[in-house]
């Protein structure tokens, strides 16, 4: 309950500096957006010369692309300050703050900023997700949703993981914006289906190393295939849909666990650069 408290006295604040800044908001929105829409208009054009990729639908891509936006809208939202982890907070000697005020300081990182580009993202991910499922004539049911939503927290553990993995490399070397940017920007291969990838290192890297794949790829694939489709993938024999159901939740907890060891190792030799 106390940090529900806090995380509602810094959305409190983040809206009083969203009034006091609309234009910036707005553009933000805008910018965000023009981008998204590039990949989707390239997508459109590819599909026009084109009826399937590795047996996908142009729908079913969407649904993908979609869904993809809607986790990583999310995660843009309310976990964008761990950038600054990597970036500039141990340099230049702000990370301190955190250390000496009388919270968790991973909590307190989180909550310090909302970032409202973000609302660009999930707004238009929600938009063609929810074109793609209407056009692919798929209907979920309670069920269904909620199966959804736990995809969806499952998803947003991974991608808060494997932002806090590379953030934490900044305790023992200062900074690591670079090596963070270049792991963050692997999620952009996994909007689409996994068969594009021949390579099988690059189908397990991106499912068993960095999970990409697990926020968004195996979701959809719970929908539009059945267990023996997916069983291919993996190589298992008399597969089922519904242990996707288990597979993505445990792959989510074993990447926050190992992200919080590199964590709190990296607060145990945590020393100030002085500046």
């Amino acid at each position: 309950m106390r940090f529900f408290k806090l995380y509602g006295a810094f959305v409190k604040q983040f809206f009083k500096s969203l009034m006091e800044y609309r234009l910036d908001f707005v553009l933000g929105l805008i910018g965000l957006s023009i981008v998204q829409l590039a990949t989707f208009f390239t997508l459109f054009a590819v599909f026009t010369q084109i009826k399937e990729i590795a047996g996908y639908t142009f729908h079913e891509v969407l649904l993908f692309f979609g869904y993809a936006q809607i986790v990583r809208g999310i995660d843009h939202i309310y976990n964008d300050n761990i950038w600054f982890v990597a970036v500039n907070y141990i340099r230049e000697g702000r990370f301190y703050q955190f250390l000496i005020r009388p919270m968790n300081p991973l909590a307190h990182i989180v909550m310090e900023k909302i970032c409202a580009d973000g609302f660009g993202e999930l707004a238009l991910g929600m938009a063609i997700f929810l074109y793609a499922k209407a056009a692919l004539g798929l209907s979920f049911g309670i069920a269904g949703w909620l199966v959804l939503a736990l995809f969806t927290l499952s998803g947003l553990v991974i991608y808060f993981a494997i932002k806090l993995a590379f953030a934490s490399i900044a305790l023992w070397t200062v900074t690591s914006g670079e090596i963070m940017t270049l792991a963050y920007e692997v999620n952009s291969y996994t909007r689409f289906p996994l068969e594009i990838y021949k390579n099988k290192f690059i189908q397990f890297f991106i499912t068993f190393i960095l999970p990409f794949a697990v926020v968004s790829y195996f979701p959809m694939l719970y929908y539009l295939r059945d267990g023996a489709q997916i069983g291919a993938i993996f190589g298992i024999a008399g597969f089922q849909n519904e242990w996707l159901l288990v597979f993505i939740p445990v792959i989510a907890l074993i990447t926050l666990g190992i992200s919080l060891f590199i964590w709190k190792a990296g607060l145990k030799r945590f020393q100030a650069t002085g500046t």
